[in-house]
């Protein structure tokens, strides 16, 4: 019986980083593509670890490519994809008001989470949450469930794990949780549905 229901953060309930290179091309002046690659890679993860800053992650960037941009219209930039997925938020408070124990677990970094809660005030959805710059630890990494399932104080068959990657739902799974891969809201509530918890 499923008790526990825990989300992803990026591309479930906010838009992340995909996107985000629409609003990085008239500043960066190269292709989309390009800008995804230059985000990525160790001084992205870095970032997620906790073990650099926002301001060092941009300026290594920045440096590496010899991009005449400033730090402020760079964070600026990024900032404006960080958007709701329209209809999430309604699912979450569905499941709260049928009292779920709800969680949320997300690879990401401290200032755009404390933009982006500062801007939707979505902690206060959640029973408890763990990220990824807190605890150095990033999905699909089985101890990034284990610190969850522990703040939870649950067992892998009684939750229900939702995120958009592939590669996280298959850890999860091997570690005993039910899954949903997450596409979009209304494909999330068909199978929230089907599991029984809607």
């Amino acid at each position: 019986m499923i008790k526990t229901i825990i989300f992803d953060l990026a591309e479930v309930y906010l838009k992340g980083i995909i996107g985000v290179e629409e609003h990085l091309e008239p500043l960066f002046q190269i292709s989309k593509d390009k800008i995804y690659d230059l985000l990525k890679g160790q001084n992205f993860i870095n970032l997620m670890n906790g073990k650099i800053s926002e301001e060092k992650y941009l300026e290594n960037i920045l440096s590496k490519n010899n991009f005449d941009v400033s730090i402020i219209n760079l964070k600026d930039a990024i900032r404006k994809n960080f958007l709701e997925i329209e209809g999430t938020r309604e699912i979450i408070l569905e499941l709260k008001n049928k009292n779920f124990k709800l969680g949320l677990l997300s690879v990401h970094c401290r200032e755009w989470i404390n933009y982006c809660n500062k801007k939707f005030n979505y902690h206060e959805l959640f029973d408890s949450i763990s990220y990824s710059f807190e605890t150095s630890v990033c999905k699909p990494d089985k101890k990034a469930f284990k610190i969850i399932l522990e703040k939870l104080d649950t067992k892998p068959e009684e939750c229900l794990f939702i995120d958009d990657s592939l590669k996280n739902i298959q850890s999860a799974q091997e570690l005993g949780l039910n899954t949903i891969h997450f596409k979009n809201p209304v494909q999330l509530k068909e199978e929230l549905i089907s599991f029984g918890v809607l």
